[in-house]
């Protein structure tokens, strides 16, 4: 009977130490994970913000994800390429910047690339993958336009804005559901919180993460 007992003790003891092993280690496994997967996912993140900032400045709005995608495969962006300085001088005189370029004072040549020559450095393969959650061919990334009204003196103007966003359940869904579950209700208790990684917003005008 001892012996008995001294089995099913030792049982126990050995239970009881894996589940102690496994309510650290799953908890660091899965933070090591996501930190892996995010590190991808922010810099595809960083990459829409900047191809939308492209996109807006030559359309005066932000593009949906497939808009940003034909932009990207077939559209074109501009530069200017300046030479000489409009002076304060030219200023005091009442001469306009384009009045002097029209004079020869200096020049002012706006010219036009494609767009993926610019952002993708010819690399047309980024396109096909643009949305896509890193590391999965079925998740992906929504992007989001609206405008929000904005008051300028006794003027009302919209100004464009986008988000970008990769939720947790897309990038850590074959984790541990628990760990998971934790990290979307720590999210949704914070104020502005969002259960996953975004970039800008559609409530304030601004084009960083929220990681940063």
């Amino acid at each position: 009977m001892k012996n008995v007992l001294k089995i099913l003790l030792a049982i126990a003891v050995i239970i009881m130490a894996y589940i102690t092993f496994q309510s650290i280690n799953v908890p660091v496994r899965f933070d090591k994970i996501q930190k892996q997967r995010e590190a991808a996912i922010q810099k595809r993140l960083k990459n829409i913000a900047q191809y939308e900032a492209a996109f807006e400045s030559v359309y005066n709005r932000y593009a949906t994800g497939e808009e940003l995608k034909a932009f990207l495969a077939n559209g074109k962006m501009y530069y200017v390429n300046a030479e000489g300085e409009y002076t304060d001088q030219m200023r005091d005189k009442g001469i306009t910047e384009r009045q002097a370029a029209a004079q020869g004072l200096i020049k002012r040549d706006t010219i036009w690339i494609p767009a993926k020559d610019s952002l993708l450095k010819g690399d047309v393969s980024i396109i096909a993958e643009l949305l896509n959650i890193p590391g999965s061919s079925d998740k992906h990334i929504k992007i989001d336009t609206a405008y929000l009204e904005q008051v300028v003196g006794l003027d009302t103007i919209h100004v464009p804005v986008f988000q970008a966003t990769a939720l947790f359940t897309d990038y850590l869904g074959d984790l541990d559901p628990v760990r998971l579950q934790d990290k979307i209700n720590m999210e949704e208790m914070k104020t502005h919180g969002f259960p996953g990684l975004k970039i800008g917003s559609l409530t304030e005008v601004k084009n960083t993460g929220n990681w940063e």
